[in-house]
């Protein structure tokens, strides 16, 4: 029985590909590294993170400046970003279940809850910040042990290549959803225990793990 989701922001409840691509492009001087043509944009969501960084000479021992950069210019976006209308219902329907919802993000606390209450989502019982770019395990892990969570009654929601592979390491279930930032063929690709097209679908995968 599921009693709590790890749901992602970005991408997952909030339409934001483009402003994240469009920072990464912005940054390109700065970090000496090729900018992301508008063109290829399904070919970006099709390959992973660490694809597209070397695609794009990305070195790695930039990345943590690069993603402290982008996080700081995509917070003061964050308030006004547009959410996903279905989500949000998927949300509230869960809520009513009394299924506990934590949010999961990089981004600030503050601006979050902001955005939640311009939205009129205020659904979470928590907001937990992953401050680690490719170790997003280690901030779910820690806090389903500072909460004495059982693992098979916590299910992860998210958008990305790297949340399946959080998952995984984590040893809960996860939900891929394809609306987001990765293609559906590269969340596939890493074998997600559950993958729906339209958020509606995810009250099936809970009502069906419960």
């Amino acid at each position: 029985m599921i009693k709590t989701i790890i749901c992602d922001f970005d991408g997952t409840i909030v339409n934001s590909a483009q402003l994240v691509y469009d920072l990464f492009n912005s940054f390109s001087d700065k970090y000496s590294y090729k900018k992301m043509p508008p063109e290829k944009m399904d070919y970006i969501r099709s390959i992973t993170f660490r694809q597209r960084f070397k695609e794009y000479d990305v070195s790695f021992f930039k990345v943590p400046s690069l993603v402290m950069d982008v996080v700081k210019e995509y917070k003061k976006s964050v308030p006004y970003l547009q959410v996903n209308n279905e989500m949000k219902e998927v949300l509230r329907e869960l809520r009513n279940q009394e299924i506990k919802l934590v949010l999961i993000s990089a981004n600030s606390r503050e601006n979050i809850e902001k955005f939640l209450r311009l939205n009129d989502m205020e659904y979470f019982d928590e907001i937990i910040r992953s401050k680690r770019f490719f170790g997003r395990n280690l901030t779910i892990n820690s806090y389903i042990k500072s909460h004495n969570l059982k693992r098979a009654e916590t299910i992860l929601i998210g958008d990305e290549h790297r949340d399946i592979v959080a998952s995984k390491k984590s040893n809960i279930k996860v939900v891929s959803v394809t609306w987001g930032y990765d293609l559906e063929e590269l969340l596939i690709t890493g074998s997600p225990d559950y993958l729906v097209k339209h958020p509606n679908e995810i009250l099936n995968v809970i009502d069906g793990v419960t």
